[in-house]
């Protein structure tokens, strides 16, 4: 009878412990959205070759409450998701490089690159450039697919959600034709 007991005590400790541990942790929803589109490079004042590209990305505080922007660095806050045909395009060296910054034993020495607000309003936003062509080559003929992402606490991935931008479609022609509108 104790033993039966003493089963019956251990088996709903058991079940309270699975009970606590089933429950998923809900993370709380992202303050802000993201924007991409293609900015215009004009090769005539600008300097860059005709197959450069470069992107606008918009941060919108979607929050009722005014949203800290800390990370001033646009290519290092995003994720950089781009698709050649849908495969993964080929990476730069200015890609690995900031792969090699983000590794978790690389102190963070860098000084920011683009300057942004620190606190940003309820439904106001900012946009910064980034030069995609830096991070991808993106000088082959074919369709390419671009998104970028950001998590909301890159530091506590037990609380952090990836927001995800548009995504948006650049043609390369063949060398030869025109660029489709």
């Amino acid at each position: 009878m104790k033993k039966t007991a003493f089963q019956i005590v251990i088996l709903l400790f058991a079940i309270q412990t699975l009970a606590l541990h089933g429950q998923a942790t809900e993370r709380p929803k992202p303050g802000f959205s993201l924007s991409i589109e293609e900015a215009e490079v004009s090769p005539l004042s600008s300097g860059y070759p005709s197959d450069y590209h470069k992107l606008l990305v918009t941060y919108t505080n979607i929050s009722n409450n005014d949203e800290n922007y800390s990370n001033s660095d646009s290519a290092h806050a995003l994720d950089m998701h781009v698709l050649l045909d849908g495969a993964p395009a080929q990476e730069r060296e200015g890609m690995r490089e900031l792969r090699e910054e983000r590794h978790p034993t690389k102190p963070a020495i860098r000084a920011p690159s683009v300057r942004s607000p620190t606190t940003i309003k309820p439904g106001k936003g900012f946009a910064f450039p980034l030069e995609i062509s830096g991070y991808f080559d993106m000088t082959k003929p074919g369709t390419y697919t671009i998104t970028v992402s950001k998590e909301t606490y890159p530091n506590d991935p037990s609380k952090s959600a990836t927001v995800w931008s548009n995504t948006i479609t650049i043609v390369v022609p063949k060398p030869g034709t025109e660029t489709p509108k």
